[in-house]
């Protein structure tokens, strides 16, 4: 036990890791369960989109803890370093999804397809916040230094609420009819929308994140918890009713507002950093911190992992003995806890191997360097003439 860097930890964050990572096995149980294909249209329904809306919450706390955690990154040296246990779990979870597929017989492995698999993240299925997140890591020194030579509050508060308006609001101004009152009596009947506001930079709404991540870090939040939770609660509720009304009638479907680019996200996510943020924990028990600290550091293997054992409960258990989504829906939390334990398990054995690499790299790495300096001692000195 590192005694030290436990010290220094922020147990908070561990928490809001696992959190989120729970949220994305959640929101996963929806997609594998039926639920997508089953009508919004009473109270099982209502509450399961009520779950699903929370759920949403999974990516956006990865993307604010980035902007948490790497505010004061500089460009420097040993900076670029920093994600290389990042490419190499992905990389060992990228072969061994492959494997699990071309067993199954839904991936067909060659070398070219080996290769391939990993570099375009088709590999691991889940992959696609690797992508996002290697651009964001290199994007990182510079964004830093936009938010650091900010003068101001002022000026930080201007930054977010324009990242805001140009890639959150459109999800909210953007989801609505006002040339027909049929359309409001029943909008799952016609799911084109008029647009009032610019869309066009939605797409870098994890930029948005990252920033609300900084901001958070720097100035937090005077609010008191109890009216955090009050609001949280409020916005689950009031999100997951209109989520309820704009698909009743109609299996739910993912609008711009449910995105992770949307509204609904976006207040949730920043709500719950919030309250785990603002919760004391600077004198919980020694062994809980380093518990919370290991599970924590396995969290992106559980999360890119998930995808297999998803596969295996939810296809090969769960579908196989249930007839619909109405006889899976109350096997969620179950399905949850399986699928997150197995995933940690592999991502504690990926870890492993991981550091094992990581090791070889840096003894590599020494040996060249030592070899390369005794060579250099060793050359006659060059004088001119």
């Amino acid at each position: 036990m590192n005694l030290e860097k436990l010290k220094v930890r922020n147990p908070n964050m561990d928490i809001l890791r696992i959190i989120a990572v729970l949220c994305v096995i959640g929101i996963h149980f929806f997609y594998h369960s039926g639920y997508y294909y089953t009508t919004n249209d009473n109270a099982v329904m209502y509450f399961a989109t009520v779950l699903r809306t929370l759920c949403s919450v999974c990516v956006p706390l990865f993307m604010i803890l980035s902007g948490f955690l790497l505010c004061n990154k500089t460009l420097k040296k040993g900076y670029y370093s920093g994600i290389r246990k990042t490419i190499i779990v992905y990389i060992l979870v990228a072969i061994a999804c492959m494997i699990y597929k071309s067993i199954v017989g839904s991936y067909t492995l060659t070398p070219l397809t080996f290769f391939t698999g990993i570099l375009d993240f088709t590999g691991a299925n889940y992959s696609w916040y690797i992508e996002m997140y290697i651009g964001l890591f290199l994007l990182v020194p510079f964004l830093n230094i936009i938010y650091k030579n900010l003068d101001s509050r002022k000026q930080k508060n201007i930054l977010l609420i324009t990242l805001i308006a140009i890639t959150i609001l459109p999800s909210l101004f953007n989801a609505f009819r006002f040339d027909s009152l049929e359309w409001w009596a029943n909008p799952a009947s016609n799911t084109e929308t008029q647009k009032l506001i610019p869309s066009w930079w939605v797409g870098i709404y994890p930029i948005t994140y990252y920033f609300t991540g900084c901001y958070i870090r720097e100035y937090g939040t005077k609010i008191k918890n109890i009216y955090l939770i009050i609001a949280l609660v409020v916005a689950v509720f009031g999100f997951g009713t209109f989520n309820f009304y704009r698909c009743y009638g109609t299996p739910f479907s993912t609008s711009n507002y449910v995105y992770w680019s949307g509204i609904e996200p976006y207040v949730l996510s920043v709500l719950i950093f919030l309250i785990i943020k603002n919760l004391k924990l600077d004198n919980i028990n020694v062994k809980v911190k380093f518990v919370l600290w290991k599970v924590s550091d396995l969290v992106l293997g559980t999360y890119l992992l998930s995808f297999i054992f998803d596969a295996i409960y939810y296809y090969e258990f769960l579908n196989k003995n249930t007839t619909d989504f109405y006889a899976r829906f109350p096997f969620m939390p179950l399905m949850i806890l399986c699928v997150f334990v197995s995933a940690l398990i592999s991502s504690g054995i990926i870890n492993l191997i991981a550091a094992g690499i990581e090791f070889c790299y840096k003894k590599i790495c020494n040996l060249c360097k030592e070899k390369f300096s005794k060579k250099h001692i060793n050359e006659p000195k060059q004088f001119k003439h």
